[in-house]
């Protein structure tokens, strides 16, 4: 999936939108409260995402009213009283979906490399989530773990090329 992402990549900034949906997704699920459902929430954004760009329509304004969304329903909801890791995708989605949307405005190359290290960064916590067991299923912190780290990765060796 990673080097599928990449064929189409223009520069580094392209992937943004994987470090946002990711950072979306944790939230999402968080705010459910139940792992499992970050599969379906996963599935839904590669089709909402897909639909988006067939219709060529810019995903950035979708995206960032539901994470606007989704901060101000876990804020209000008992999400801030949850467990730290789970609490912590609130912030995380400022985080991660700040820098995703920073790239965007930098040039392509401090872009990519801002975009890389959210991807790296993101694939920390994918990490932390797995070894904790909490937030999201397993399979799918496994799967974001690697990707994330594998685009991350791949994006600094372009840039270096």
């Amino acid at each position: 999936m990673a080097v599928l992402s990449l064929l189409d990549l223009e520069d580094g900034r392209g992937q943004a939108v994987i470090v946002f949906l990711a950072a979306l997704i944790y939230l999402g699920t968080a705010i459910v409260g139940k792992p499992g459902v970050v599969w379906i929430l996963f599935g839904a954004s590669v089709v909402a995402i897909t639909v988006l760009r067939v219709f060529q329509v810019d995903p950035w304004v979708p995206l960032i009213g539901g994470a606007v969304a989704l901060l101000v329903l876990g804020l209000v909801s008992d999400l801030p009283r949850q467990p730290r890791l789970a609490a912590a995708q609130l912030p995380a989605m400022v985080v991660f979906g700040g820098a995703a949307l920073t790239a965007l405005s930098l040039s392509p190359a401090l872009g990519s490399y801002l975009v890389a290290a959210a991807l790296i960064g993101h694939a920390t916590l994918d990490t932390i989530v797995w070894r904790a067991d909490k937030v999201v299923i397993r399979s799918l912190a496994e799967f974001c773990a690697v990707l994330d780290l594998t685009l991350g990765l791949l994006i600094i060796a372009l840039q270096l090329i």
